[in-house]
């Protein structure tokens, strides 16, 4: 099973000492990993079709990656072979630029009909992933409800968004969308671990789909309620400013 690992922090954060260990914990994923993060509002992706940990290593330009990092909101997919996308322009996460924002999108999970689904707007993301479509569907159904109502708000659009993704197609998701300043994450059949961790500029929030945790301190779980369509995080800097069923 892929794995997903987001990072929100109040400032600029070099993510070393968590990513290596993410990719550490990813090791039975080998198809690839992608890592993307901000720079000055803009979103940027890197990504390898290599193995992320091979030979007790961590690939050695994730490891460089961890270092030289300075985000507020960090992204990062290990991908497995289950997912598709052999070539490192498949893998997550995707960027796309809408409603005056990049935005990044990762998603883990099981979705059988959206391949093929034809996006309203452009660009779109020339890649044969389903992940690929149901960004571009997020993306569709975000513009529509804010060109009938430019004053809704993010959280409101995308949580319409999410009940008319699972009425058009049903599947197992769980995925993080960001832009430079919040993170949003979705599960609705993995739970997710989340943990405000301290570190010597402040606190940050790190919220991961590995099972365990990346370290033994207490994670938090959140199980999406099998009776509910799902449950809904909305993050800002180390803050979990709304986490409740779709």
């Amino acid at each position: 099973m892929c794995d997903i690992l987001a990072i929100s922090a109040g400032y600029n954060y070099t993510p070393k000492n968590y990513l290596p260990i993410f990719a550490e914990k990813g090791s039975d994923n080998m198809n690839g990993w992608g890592i993307g993060f901000f720079r000055e509002d803009q979103a940027l992706v890197e990504k390898s079709e290599e193995q992320v940990f091979s030979d007790q290593q961590v690939h050695e330009s994730f490891q460089r990656l961890a270092r030289v990092i300075d985000s507020r909101i960090i992204i990062s997919h290990i991908n497995c072979p289950k997912s598709g996308g052999h070539h490192s322009t498949q893998l997550h996460p995707f960027k796309l630029t809408f409603l005056d924002h990049d935005w990044l999108f990762a998603q883990v999970g099981v979705v059988e009909n959206i391949n093929a689904y034809q996006t309203r707007e452009t660009p779109r993301l020339d890649v044969e992933v389903y992940t690929a479509r149901i960004f571009e569907y997020l993306r569709d159904q975000l513009i529509l409800l804010h060109r009938k109502n430019p004053y809704i708000s993010v959280y409101i659009a995308l949580r319409i968004a999410i009940q008319k993704l699972l009425d058009d197609y049903p599947g197992k998701y769980t995925f993080f969308l960001a832009n430079e300043s919040f993170l949003f994450a979705f599960c609705n059949f993995r739970q997710l671990m989340i943990l405000k961790a301290s570190e010597s500029m402040g606190d940050i929030l790190l919220v991961t789909s590995v099972k365990e945790g990346l370290s033994r301190t207490d994670w938090h779980p959140i199980t999406p309620d099998p009776q509910s369509l799902g449950e809904l995080l909305v993050i800002a800097g180390p803050d979990v400013l709304y986490a409740g069923e779709v």
